[in-house]
This record gives structure tokens, C-alpha cells and sequence, in this order.
């Protein structure tokens, strides 16, 4: 089964049960409830879940939004796993612990989390200007550059996604809700493709989410092999975001929309996998009713 991630239209609702309506003229039965939902909005999708309307396959943190901000200022990361200001973290902490919460409410096998970044300057743009410019020698110094800011300031970060990792994984066990890491967009995030397999060994009962475009964007930028992501994570991993990318950052396209092979999934598409399509706007209705028709098509049902 395939779930329709609510990021393709909670920007268009103010309600959730129109949103959820829309998403199931679509056909789904499922959804993934994403990281800009007002309470109101996930106690009225709540309400749909208790009378057998609509099933929630997983929940993105932070979910649901803070009170008082607009949607269009929704994020996943109010707050930082990995930040070394201790009342951050922290907070990052409870806003996490209550999307746990909601999960469990919501009878989801999966919450999703950012797990934090440094502090410096994001350069993927650049790196992607130097590629469309086929700018070799400036490509080689913005990626070594990128690298090394990384590494001068990356010290304590890592060790402080294990520590909220650590105090998250009793509120998962105890709900029966899986924690998924998913992989990031940016270079400065975390974890890398090699932070993964630390992480994996400092907590035990963590998993790995999938994130189709960021693999692609890293894959792209010469930053990491998608291929070598998913190898790495298969035997933790969850469950999957899927959506195309044109270029070298243009990701969340409906698939089909865009570049990438998604075939290149099927070996790793065990039936247990959580299968969410994440299409943002301006993917049509159409688009989405084809892009599930596809993934049904070479990935399974």
C-alpha cells in the first residue's frame, strides 16, 4: 500500500478533513501526516482515523506544528537533535517525544526525523552552479571547501544526535513506534552517508528512512552514490519518501516529473516497507494518480 504524504496539499487547507478528502479522491487509503499540520487540523484527521476513514502509515516530526505559527512557516527543524546549546537540544527532544506521541494515537508504525546540523554555511547551490557551468576547478574547491568547514566544526554534533537518539528510544519502544532517520538534503546535515553506520551501532533500536530526492541531489553533486545509501542502510531500513528530481536540487517532483530511475529501488522494496509518495505543489492530481500507477507498477504494491 502506498500513502500520499499530507506535504502535496496541507499548504492549499486550512481544515483536515478537506485535506484528507482531496487525498483520497486520489484513491489512498493511507497517508503520511507531514510537519505542517496545525493541532486542530491532526485532531480533526484524529477523528478520521478513530471512525476507520483514512489510515496513517507515519508521521513526520515535528507533527503537529507549534501553536501560533502560519503553516507556510511550518518546519522539521523548530529545533536541533545535534545542536550543542543544551536548551535546543532539548527542546528538539519533547518536540519529538510528542510527535511519538501522536504516532502512537495515530496507530503509525513510523515517525521521521531530521536528526539535526551544524552550524555553517549551506553550499550546495554553489556546488550545483559549478556543475551547470561545468566549472571543474571551481567544483573541486567548493566541494573541498564544504568538506573541510564541515570537519573544522562538526565536533560534538554527532555525539549529540546519539544522546537525543538515546532519550527518544524508550518513548518509541514503549509506544511500538519506529523511529526512522532519514537521510538529508544538505551537506551540512546529519548524518552523512558514513554517519549512518555509527549511529546505527551506538543506538540499537533505530531504522533507516529513505529519502529517494536527497540520495539523488548528494548522488548528483559527487557528494555520495545513492546506490552505496542504500546498500548501507537496507538492513535497518523502514520505509521509503518518494519523489523525482530535475537537475541537481529540484526534488519533491511527483515521479515521472523528473530524472530519476526509480527502478533502481526494487531490490530494496521488501513488502514490509513503508512506501510514502512526497510530491509538493504544484504536482497536479493527475500526476500523482500517475506517479502511483508507476511505483505500483515497478516497485510493488
Amino acid at each position: 500500500m502506498y500513502s500520499l504524504s499530507t506535504s502535496w496539499n496541507s499548504m492549499l487547507h486550512s481544515r483536515g478533513l478537506k485535506m484528507v478528502d482531496e487525498i483520497k479522491t486520489l484513491g489512498f487509503e493511507s497517508i503520511e501526516l507531514g510537519f505542517a499540520l496545525t493541532r486542530g487540523m491532526v485532531d480533526e484527521i484524529l477523528e478520521l482515523k478513530r471512525k476507520g476513514l483514512i489510515k496513517v502509515s507515519s508521521v513526520h516530526n515535528v507533527c503537529p506544528m507549534p501553536d501560533g505559527l502560519r503553516i507556510s512557516d511550518a518546519s522539521p527543524d523548530y529545533h536541533n537533535l545535534a545542536s550543542c546549546d543544551e536548551k535546543d537540544r532539548a527542546l528538539a527532544v519533547d518536540a519529538a517525544k510528542k510527535t511519538i506521541s501522536y504516532a502512537e494515537w495515530f496507530g503509525a508504525r513510523a515517525v521521521i526525523l531530521h536528526t539535526g546540523k551544524i552550524p555553517i554555511k549551506d553550499r550546495m547551490p554553489e556546488l550545483a552552479r559549478a556543475l551547470e557551468a561545468n566549472d571543474q576547478e571551481r567544483y573541486d574547491e567548493v566541494r573541498r571547501e564544504m568538506m573541510e568547514d564541515r570537519k573544522i566544526h562538526a565536533d560534538g554534533y554527532l555525539d549529540n544526535v546519539i544522546r537525543s537518539l538515546k532519550e527518544l528510544v524508550p518513548s518509541a519502544n514503549s509506544s511500538g513506534v519506529k523511529i526512522g532517520i532519514e537521510n538529508r538534503y544538505s551537506y551540512r546535515d546529519i548524518p552523512l552517508a558514513d554517519e549512518f553506520e555509527y549511529i546505527f551501532k551506538e543506538v540499537k533500536d533505530v531504522w533507516y528512512w529513505h529519502d529517494t530526492g536527497h540520495a539523488e541531489v548528494f548522488d548528483r553533486l559527487g557528494l555520495s552514490r545513492h546506490k552505496e545509501l542504500l546498500d548501507a542502510g537496507s538492513g535497518r531500513l523502514i520505509g521509503v519518501h518518494l519523489h523525482d528530481i530535475i537537475g541537481y536540487l529540484n526534488d519533491h517532483q511527483a515521479p515521472l516529473c523528473g530524472t530519476f530511475d526509480f527502478g533502481i529501488l526494487a531490490p530494496y522494496m521488501r513488502p514490509d516497507i513503508i512506501k510514502v509518495i512526497e510530491a509538493h505543489q504544484p504536482a497536479t492530481k493527475n500526476q500523482v494518480r500517475r506517479a502511483r500507477a508507476y511505483l505500483e507498477k515497478i516497485l510493488g504494491e
